[in-house]
């Protein structure tokens, strides 16, 4: 279902040229004939345009400039806080989501840049949305995409209860009991998501929900998005039919923690899923030095 309707979006903020370079490259090298939309802080214009221009000129890269706590020097960073300690969040939804997409974390903040570039934009059929630091491209993303909702699906030897951080993230934002009602299930990584238009409306829509239920005061310094991701996976919030990706037997390889003894490199650097056809999309490559390695000379050159 690969086509022109095809979007993919990702907050870049804060990240180097160099940094993005691996992400833009493989995208630009895998046959993607959509739209990339990167969200950036002004500074980062002409770096990654320069980058892109040398490594990716084919592509249709959308830089999207956006404003947050974490462009600002140390100084006006405590002022900004300190006066949004003294607004009335709670008492007006949309000075809450402002001072959300300005003082949040960038997982949480990414989101409202999301639905705010797809309303924006309407008329794209499918939709990826994307971390951009640690995940390359292997082949076109979309080509085996067939519709509804598909996450990435990390190691099956973790759970939600005994992966420390996604255990944290479940009791800050959700409590114990729905630690006990999920914990036993395997994680969803939140950090690429692919669906037809009315799924990831629907995603997206709830996704907001969820962050804006909880008090600005919480929602400011935490990255809950995963926590809300897998509850509104497991507690049957979304109505798209969903398709589970796990890690080296589908289109979006998770491989964060699992264990290097299992990859299959070939000798020129691409990483194979377990029935030794080529895994599209590598989430997660930087925790080991092997794939560093090997995407480095791909991608990097």
């Amino acid at each position: 279902m690969a086509g022109q309707g095809n979007l993919i979006l990702g907050m870049a903020t804060g990240y180097a040229a160099k940094d993005l370079r691996p992400f833009v490259q493989s995208l630009a090298m895998s046959g993607f004939q959509g739209r990339l939309g990167l969200f950036i802080y002004r500074g980062q214009v002409d770096s990654i345009r320069a980058m892109a221009q040398q490594h990716a000129p084919a592509l249709d890269l959308d830089l999207v400039v956006v404003d947050g706590i974490r462009r600002y020097a140390r100084f006006w960073r405590s002022c900004f806080k300190r006066l949004f300690a003294m607004l009335p969040a709670e008492m007006s939804p949309a000075l809450k989501r402002s001072m959300l997409r300005f003082q949040g974390m960038p997982h949480v903040t990414r989101h409202f840049h999301y639905d705010d570039y797809l309303r924006a934009n309407p008329g794209f059929d499918q939709v990826m949305l994307t971390d951009v630091r640690d995940v390359v491209f292997q082949a076109e993303p979309f080509a085996q995409f067939e519709g509804g909702l598909c996450v990435g699906m990390e190691s099956d030897a973790l759970t939600l209860a005994t992966e420390t951080y996604d255990r944290e993230w479940i009791l800050g934002a959700y409590g114990e009991a729905m630690l006990q009602q999920i914990g036993d299930r395997q994680i969803s990584c939140a950090g690429v998501v692919i669906a037809d238009a009315q799924a990831m409306r629907e995603y997206i829509d709830k996704m907001l929900l969820e962050i804006m239920r909880l008090p600005f005061r919480i929602t400011k310094n935490r990255n809950y998005d995963q926590a809300h991701h897998n509850k509104m996976l497991y507690c049957h919030d979304l109505k798209a039919a969903t398709t589970w990706c796990q890690p080296l037997s589908s289109q979006i390889a998770t491989v964060g923690v699992m264990n290097p003894s299992v990859f299959q490199l070939t000798a020129d650097g691409v990483l194979l899923n377990e029935d030794g056809q080529v895994a599209p999309i590598v989430h997660q490559y930087d925790r080991h030095p092997a794939l560093v390695e090997a995407f480095a000379g791909r991608f990097s050159r």
